[in-house]
């Protein structure tokens, strides 16, 4: 049997419909995989919530194959959940309910909630594959039509609901699954100057062409969206806060060497851009990532611009180097290596040189406080 596919992030190397199977009987799972694996993709989950889980995290998905009753979540639930999402996605994607029971009310039930099909157990192979075949034609079908379909038409990025939207999903996903996850946003510094001293024609351009290079600077698994009239929100996934603060910088250092030139006019910008991280900025919601990279962004501007603000991340403490360490590197004529560790080494001898003048009478009780007062400073 070939393993399912589950990565959220795989992209679409094969030509085949991938499809979730979400059953609590492992048995029911195999059967349905083998049944299906020649002409779908086959993801797995064994109850609603991590069904739920997996269809947030993975684009690819185009049916829905559920069980009635399951643990954490059953059936019914999954399917109220998944209708009620606010991004079409989700919301629009067939779903299969597979069931053994038989009777009218069961089936009502399901498709009153928002069922596409239902299919009762035992099923008849053809059947089956025909159905989900069918559902899935028509999954790509509104698929295609929701992507072709912009939320801003002038940069052809997504809406600022949009992106408070996909981020929260993010952030809990990122959150259970004890991930990292960063934030951006990436202003236009001097804006309403240039908007005052041009036309519409190239204001417009300008910000085509700066979605431009942000779409070419993140990756596929990253959120990008329009969030204010000069400003760009990016959510990454992953990310830890050294890996963003780079794209940021070679995103901030690509729009100020890259003039952009509109109707023969040659345009230089420069932008801020303020960077929020899931593991250093102690904030709960989207739109606390949100609002604290935006409040960055008008710092920075406000400091003149190009330029990138964040909370600053914390060195990981030194390690100390004990004095036998001290006295193995010495005897090995590396002494250079000791320079970091310099003040600690100091700090660590100077006990030993106030026992001794003490023991020995040197009279070195000036010249020890001087150390000490040279440590401190």
């Amino acid at each position: 049997m070939a393993p399912p596919t589950d990565s959220p992030t795989d992209d679409t190397t094969s030509e085949k419909p991938r499809i979730l199977i979400i059953d609590d009987s492992r048995l029911v799972r195999v059967k349905l995989t083998n049944v299906l694996q020649d002409e779908f993709d086959i993801s797995e989950a064994e109850d609603g919530e991590s069904g739920w889980e997996k269809l947030l995290a993975d684009d690819n998905i185009k049916v829905v194959l559920t069980d009635a009753g399951m643990p954490k979540q059953d059936g019914y639930g999954l399917i109220k959940r998944i209708r009620a999402h606010g991004e079409s996605r989700v919301q629009e994607v067939p779903i299969i309910m597979i069931t053994a029971a038989e009777d009218e009310e069961s089936r009502q039930k399901a498709l009153g909630i928002g069922a596409t099909d239902f299919i009762t157990k035992p099923f008849e192979k053809a059947q089956l594959i025909a159905r989900i075949r069918a559902q899935a034609k028509l999954g790509q079908t509104t698929r295609d039509l929701a992507e072709n379909t912009t939320d801003d038409p002038l940069t052809g990025l997504r809406s600022r609901r949009y992106f408070l939207m996909r981020g929260q999903q993010d952030l809990a996903f990122t959150s259970r699954h004890n991930q990292d996850l960063s934030v951006f946003v990436v202003g236009i510094d001097h804006f309403e100057k240039i908007k005052a001293s041009n036309d519409n024609n190239l204001i417009n351009g300008i910000l085509g062409a700066v979605a431009t290079i942000l779409k070419e600077a993140i990756r596929t698994e990253d959120t990008l969206a329009r969030t204010g009239d000069s400003q760009f929100g990016i959510i990454a996934p992953t990310l830890a806060w050294s890996q963003a603060e780079q794209v940021c910088n070679r995103i901030r250092d690509k729009i100020s060497s890259s003039p952009i030139t509109i109707n023969n006019q040659e345009i230089s910008l420069s932008a801020s851009i303020g960077l929020v991280n899931l593991g250093i900025d102690k904030v709960e919601t989207i739109e606390d990532y949100l609002g604290l990279a935006e409040q960055y962004v008008a710092k920075a501007q406000a400091a003149g611009g190009n330029s990138l603000m964040a909370t600053k991340k914390k060195e990981a403490p030194k390690k100390k180097v004990s004095l036998d360490a001290t006295s193995r590197i010495m005897e090995l004529g590396d002494a250079n290596r000791l320079t970091p560790h310099v003040k600690t080494i100091a700090a660590q001898i100077l006990p030993l040189l106030e026992f001794c003048n003490q023991k020995l009478n040197w009279g070195m009780e000036q010249a020890i406080q001087a150390m000490k007062d040279k440590l401190k400073s």
